[in-house]
């Protein structure tokens, strides 16, 4: 569909065509788009967004792919790919958009910064973390933070943590009209020793989670209860359509683990909402974000 007019255009991007998300996705499923995206840089990254909105070129920004789930077939937007964003070390505590949660807190390790410890083994782009305020444990990325750079109608922005309407698993961003650029974090000085040890600790805390393609939890736990708990005691451990299962470790998983299909994952996502409000008249609500 775009493929002459990027030729013309944005030949100076790096660029991947087509885009398989069975092959990119966590999940491991979804269709293809025609064209991904990877900036390099903050500069590269509000470039090429300055350009598709005034090409009027659909796009979803996407970082590490470990939180969505990608329809089967075709998908009509254009992908950009923060994950190649590079962090120049520079003694700030500025980060771009695109850096893993393991590049970072390797950074914040050599910069004997501690208090993003947590982050260990989250398998997420600072972005992706800044969007749905990541967390584990009961501490959040906004706890961190000292403001958030975006690029909104045209210009780069700087958001002070208390605009970012963060609340629990929720930001201002997930309207759509910014696309985050990176964040200043605000951390404590400590020694290499002490953050290293804080960062084994975290990452013991996530050994017992489910291993294979996943997107991680697929459900916001809601007010007073935990959603696997929920999901278990509505006896769904182990359901299964097609190539999905609720894993038998941790029921708020869904496990790609027999070529499951987008659709498959979906149907079983339905299925529980509809187990655990028919069993305890709640209703579950997704956390992680459907790509269409």
């Amino acid at each position: 569909m775009y493929g002459v007019f990027f030729e013309e255009k944005y030949q100076r991007f790096e660029r991947e065509t087509p885009f398989d998300f069975s092959k990119r996705s966590s999940i491991g499923c979804g269709g293809l788009a025609e064209t991904a995206f990877y900036p390099r840089t903050v500069a590269e990254l509000v470039d090429l967004i300055k350009n598709l909105r005034q090409d009027g070129v659909p796009f979803y920004t996407l970082g590490n792919l470990t939180n969505v789930l990608p329809s089967d077939g075709a998908i009509q937007s254009v992908i950009v790919c923060t994950k190649k964003m590079r962090y120049e070390e520079n003694g700030t505590l500025f980060f771009p958009s695109g850096i893993s949660s393991t590049k970072l807190l390797w950074a914040c390790q050599r910069l004997q910064k501690s208090g993003a410890e947590f982050l260990e083994g989250i398998p997420c782009t600072l972005g992706g973390a800044l969007y749905m305020n990541a967390g584990v444990s009961g501490k959040y990325v906004a706890e961190i933070l000292e403001s958030v750079t975006v690029y909104r109608e045209g210009e780069i922005i700087v958001l002070p943590v208390k605009d970012c309407d963060y609340t629990y698993k929720h930001s201002a961003f997930m309207d759509g009209k910014s696309v985050i650029l990176g964040a200043s974090l605000r951390l404590i000085n400590s020694d290499e020793a002490n953050i290293a040890a804080a960062r084994k600790r975290y990452k013991g805390r996530r050994a017992h989670l489910p291993q294979g393609r996943s997107m991680g939890c697929v459900f916001k736990n809601p007010d007073g209860q935990i959603a696997g708990k929920l999901i278990d005691g509505a006896g769904l451990k182990g359901l299964r359509v097609g190539g999905a299962t609720v894993s038998e470790t941790h029921a708020n998983f869904i496990v790609n683990d027999n070529r499951a299909t987008a659709n498959d994952v979906r149907t079983l996502i339905g299925i529980i909402k509809q187990a655990v409000f028919a069993q305890y008249k709640i209703r579950l609500e997704e956390e992680i974000r459907y790509i269409t």
